[in-house]
Order: C-alpha cells, then sequence, then structure tokens
C-alpha cells in the first residue's frame, strides 16, 4: 500500500454512475486508489488534480463520476 512508513488515510475516493453511489472508500495513497480502480497511476493523478474525466479514460463501460479529495490533516487527527 502506496509508502511503507506512511499509515493515514489521505484520500476520499467517491464513485457514482447518475446518482447511484457504487463505490465510497478512503485510501492511503494515489497508487492504491489506481490499484482498486484498475487505472493507470497517471489516470488516478490526472483525476485528483482534475486534469481530466473518466469519459476520457478508457475501461469504463457506463462513463461513471469519479471525485478524488485529499482529507485534510485536521480530518485525520480527530
Amino acid at each position: 500500500m502506496g509508502r511503507l512508513n506512511q499509515k493515514k488515510l489521505c484520500y476520499s475516493v467517491l464513485v457514482k454512475i447518475g446518482e447511484q453511489v457504487i463505490h465510497e472508500h478512503q485510501y492511503i495513497s494515489l497508487k492504491d486508489i489506481a490499484d482498486d480502480l484498475n487505472l493507470s497511476y497517471q489516470q488516478v493523478a490526472n483525476l485528483s488534480c482534475g486534469r481530466c474525466k473518466v469519459s476520457n479514460l478508457s475501461g469504463f463501460k457506463y462513463n461513471p463520476q469519479v471525485e478524488i479529495k485529499k482529507l485534510s490533516t485536521q480530518d485525520n487527527n480527530a
């Protein structure tokens, strides 16, 4: 899972088609997200900073909306 010494959850991922949520999870690293969603690291990195949308990515049959948000450090310390 990403960095070996990192244990904090840093990213929140929400995948939905229309209004139906099909995946919602928190991850330690972008690499973990890429592995779980079967995307490349570069695709996930682009999604996380808003450079592209899933419609530009291959492999998705139904064009889901993918939101990757960085969690604040205050949320992790609580």
